[in-house]
């Protein structure tokens, strides 16, 4: 059975509420869930057996009048330490404001393949599966969001998976790239308990956790 640590932490999103949702979800295809709130267990993941990342994180600086204890970034030692375990061959998976890197340096947007630029507020949209087939989306059709519309800066190496419009620009919604011995795969969706709970969006996370784990 697969290993996976689900890495919580930061501000304005309900990691609790995604890691409850998505438990069931995870354990019913066939994985082993952890989670935490503890970013240093990306200095151990080889030796605490984790076979990948799924990355629930949203790094920003803290906002006055409001109770926010979380982290603002990865310290580099973190960085350093998921990256080299990615290029050894680990899996990387980050989901939805995991691109919102805060002030963690450069390495950590390289290795997820972008970065979050901006949203506007909450829409229903749809989002479309490229015509090139890849294990991420197979079986996953196009499909409706009331969501945040993510919209990120990739990097280069980047496959783009999924793709939606705002008026007249295609946005990446769902991509994947290699690293090393390893892989990573974002899914730009998914701030809200009607986006988790959603059998598309649940098939997709379920198939990016299986590409980065091959």
């Amino acid at each position: 059975m697969k290993k996976v640590l689900i890495l919580m932490g930061g501000t304005w999103h309900d990691f609790e509420g995604f890691t409850k949702a998505f438990t069931p979800v995870l354990e019913s295809a066939g994985y082993a869930v952890e989670a935490t709130y503890d970013m240093d267990r990306l200095l151990t993941l080889k030796q605490d057996g984790v076979d990948c990342v799924l990355s629930n994180t949203c790094f920003t600086k803290h906002r006055e009048g409001y109770n926010d204890t979380g982290p603002e970034g990865l310290t580099d030692a973190q960085v350093d330490g998921l990256s080299g375990w990615v290029q050894a061959g680990g899996g990387l998976l980050a989901v939805h404001a995991a691109t919102v890197a805060g002030n963690s340096k450069d390495e950590y947007k390289r290795l997820l393949g972008g970065e979050f630029i901006e949203h506007p507020p909450a829409f229903a949209f749809q989002v479309f599966p490229m015509y090139n087939e890849h294990p991420i989306t197979e079986g996953v059709c196009s499909f409706s969001v009331f969501d945040e519309f993510y919209m990120e800066k990739l990097t280069t190496g980047v496959e783009v998976h999924m793709a939606a419009f705002d008026r007249g620009k295609a946005y990446p919604m769902v991509w994947s790239k290699a690293e090393g011995k390893g892989r990573v795969a974002h899914v730009a969706m998914g701030h809200s308990l009607e986006v988790w709970t959603l059998p598309p969006y649940q098939r997709l996370v379920v198939q990016a956790l299986n590409w980065v784990n091959q």
